[in-house]
């Protein structure tokens, strides 16, 4: 009696699909086991290849020349070059073309005269020389030591006796009533002196020649003008 043929191992027909699953599943676990041996939590480092350069802003504010218009870090007050923009620089405080030099500019100080000094000329000066001192002839022989000058010197008159020697002047003539005190009475600021509101007591007779006057020299018993 002869055995049948195949023993007892799988016909090739089951064993394909057994090797196939196999395969499968082999490959399946090679992927997980090396999908968690790289997922260990831990983020790999990465070399950044560039560098990277922090520049600070150049907003012209640097510590010790800021360029902010204070002191000598060349700033004026009308253009303190303040540093905005690229030409402010934080270097040396120059603000560039809106700064002086020390914070003053060029140094240069104008000083100019508001209202100048203008004095006439002693012909256009009307000069009036009024006796009050006692001393015969006092005005008239003052009077003559003003012609020389050059100046419009009115007739001599009288004054009311007094003791004081004064030099009066109109409003703004004050500069001409020193030039005639430098020739009669040298450095003696003290006898000048506005023509007050009142005015000057003179003889009744010469009251047309006091209102004419710039400037009107009263002899006073003081000498301190005419000693005879």
């Amino acid at each position: 009696m002869t055995a049948p043929r195949g023993g007892i191992g799988p016909s090739n027909a089951a064993a394909a699909p057994r090797a196939l699953l196999l395969i499968v599943v082999a490959v399946l676990l090679g992927a997980t086991l090396l999908w968690k041996g790289l997922d260990d939590g831990t983020a790999p480092a990465v070399q950044d290849a560039s560098p990277t350069t922090t520049v600070a802003s150049d907003d012209g504010s640097g510590d010790a020349a800021s360029g902010d218009g204070s002191g000598g870090d060349g700033s004026g007050d009308a253009a303190s070059g303040d540093g905005s923009g690229d030409d402010g620089s934080g270097d040396d405080g120059s603000g560039d073309d809106g700064s002086g030099d020390d914070g003053s500019g060029d140094g240069t100080t104008t000083t100019s005269t508001l209202f100048p000094t203008v004095t006439e000329p002693p012909s256009e000066v009307q000069v009036l020389v009024a006796n009050g001192s006692g001393i015969p002839r006092g005005a008239g022989t003052v009077t003559e030591m003003l012609v020389p000058k050059g100046y419009a010197t009115l007739p001599p008159a009288n004054a009311q006796p007094t003791e004081a020697t004064m030099i009066y002047f109109r409003p703004g003539m004050v500069n001409e009533a020193r030039a005639v005190m430098e020739i009669l009475a040298p450095d003696s600021p003290d006898l000048l002196a506005q023509i007050p509101p009142t005015g000057v007591a003179v003889a009744e007779n010469a009251v047309d020649r006091l209102e004419a006057a710039d400037i009107v020299v009263i002899l006073g018993a003081d000498e301190r003008i005419y000693s005879g």
